[in-house]
């Protein structure tokens, strides 16, 4: 006999949702260090609670793979769409950070001008 299918909504109850957060993210990381070992496949897996904690697997190391894979380095087997797709997350990326930067230029900036107003 098989389970029965769930219904995708949103779990009203905290103390549910908190459960099936924690099986699922196990399940989930678990399926991840599989799929490394099987197929032999580098797996970066980052999962936020809704608490905001961070929970990551990595089958290698995940941030030199992610840096490769930013820097360039591993573009050859990328198809047109993907190069694309890259190109447009790489835009919005550094539209945040000049976005951050601006920010704190601004409130040093302020901070500066309180500090030679006293």
């Amino acid at each position: 006999m098989g389970r029965g299918k769930v219904e995708l909504k949103r779990i009203e109850n905290p103390t549910n949702r908190q459960v099936s957060f924690s099986k699922r993210r196990n399940g989930i990381l678990k399926k991840a260090f599989e799929l490394s070992i099987l197929c032999d496949a580098e797996v970066g897996l980052l999962i936020f609670s809704p608490s905001g904690k961070a929970y990551q697997f990595a089958s290698h190391d995940m941030d030199g793979t992610a840096a490769r894979h930013y820097a360039g380095e591993d573009l050859s087997s990328l198809g047109m769409k993907d190069l694309k797709q890259l190109e447009r997350q790489m835009r919005i990326g550094l539209e945040r950070i000049r976005s951050k930067m601006r920010r704190v230029i601004s409130e040093q900036i302020n901070l500066l001008k309180s500090r030679v107003s006293f």
